[in-house]
């Protein structure tokens, strides 16, 4: 007979039942089986569950995939970043949505993956989606209780999307001549010098700058990272600072804004089409993007001997992986290595 604590067995109907209690609550679960025998087996497992703490009750066995889905959503809009989420989670929901959370299969999975593709979907789209189902999972095992006992298997499609586009510096100052808008070009011209991703320079303000002391100090919730850093006011750097202040309004605190529709003070939000105007006008070569100019900056940096972690520490980069991909290697780079490799082995063999 098991002890009050561990809960006990009762008969119903042939099928065995258990009754125990589970953080003060008191639960009956079908054991599923007419051999008391074998209910008895389960009984101890049930109480081993709980002791380990992984033990779930059965309303947290049925949950569906769609409430992971929801506390996920909750999660990421407190930390201002849900509003993204909420569409891309819309075709999880979808295909994945109904099925009950601890019995989400690998293959389900990815058939899904496989219908968002015939879809038209990119693969990088979909494993935007596998993403956000993960982060949900992993987010529900971490719960206090936790909501699932274990994360499955969720497969990512390899993607080869990084891109190779970069701008010389004579290529950006074409760029930026041919830019009307000075508000826009002075913005496009800091994304050139810095390599700082667009929303982090679209909500700089004059209070993170230092006028004295000629720094930047990027407060942390303009970052992407969530980590502030700081960067010296030199050269161009301050040369597009003084021209903001010449452009400084009372009541506007952004250093790059433009007027808007008759609306003066306005965040440099989108300006793909004055920029896609300028490439044409600058007779540059098609398909060259804003984002562009960031693995630019960084590769200028690189070739001009700033070391790698003073590089990574302007643009903003956490990880040398995800730097790396930046600092791109083109056939000019090559030649120069190969030419730098000939002269060398050529006077290696000069010298007796």
């Amino acid at each position: 007979m098991a002890a009050y604590g561990d809960g006990w067995l009762f008969e119903r109907r042939g099928v065995w039942y258990a009754e125990h209690y589970h953080r003060g609550q008191r639960i009956r679960e079908s054991l599923k089986t007419t051999d008391r025998t074998v209910a008895e087996k389960r009984l101890t497992a049930l109480r081993r569950q709980r002791e380990r703490g992984t033990y779930q009750d059965p309303m947290a066995r049925r949950l569906a995939v769609d409430e992971l889905l929801d506390d996920l959503l909750v999660h990421l809009s407190v930390r201002g970043a849900g509003s993204k989420a909420k569409s891309t989670l819309r075709a999880v929901r979808e295909e994945l949505g109904f099925i009950v959370a601890r019995e989400l299969e690998t293959a389900a999975v990815e058939r899904a993956a496989k219908a968002w593709l015939k879809d038209g979907k990119a693969p990088a789209t979909v494993n935007r989606r596998l993403e956000l189902l993960r982060q949900a999972y992993r987010l529900a095992a971490r719960r206090t209780p936790p909501k699932v006992a274990a994360v499955p298997h969720i497969p990512l499609l390899k993607v080869q999307n990084a891109r190779q586009g970069f701008l010389s510096g004579q290529e950006i100052e074409r760029l930026l001549a041919a830019l009307p808008n000075e508000d826009v070009r002075d913005f496009v011209e800091w994304g050139g010098w810095t390599g700082m991703r667009p929303g982090e320079i679209r909500q700089m303000t004059w209070a993170m700058v230092d006028l004295q002391a000629k720094t930047l100090n990027l407060d942390p919730r303009a970052a992407k990272t969530r980590k502030g850093r700081v960067i010296a006011l030199e050269g161009p750097l301050w040369t597009i600072v003084e021209r903001r202040l010449a452009h400084r309004r009372l009541g506007i605190p952004l250093v790059f804004h433009r007027e808007a529709k008759g609306n003066l003070g306005q965040p440099v939000q989108d300006y793909r089409k004055a920029f896609a105007s300028a490439v044409k006008t600058a007779g540059l070569r098609r398909g060259i993007l804003p984002y562009d100019l960031r693995r630019s900056a960084l590769r200028n940096m690189v070739r001009a001997g700033v070391d790698v972690s003073v590089a990574m520490k302007i643009s903003g980069h956490r990880t040398r992986s995800t730097f790396d991909r930046y600092n791109i290697v083109d056939e000019e780079d090559i030649r120069a290595a190969v030419t730098k490799t000939a002269a060398f082995v050529k006077g290696a063999k000069a010298k007796p």
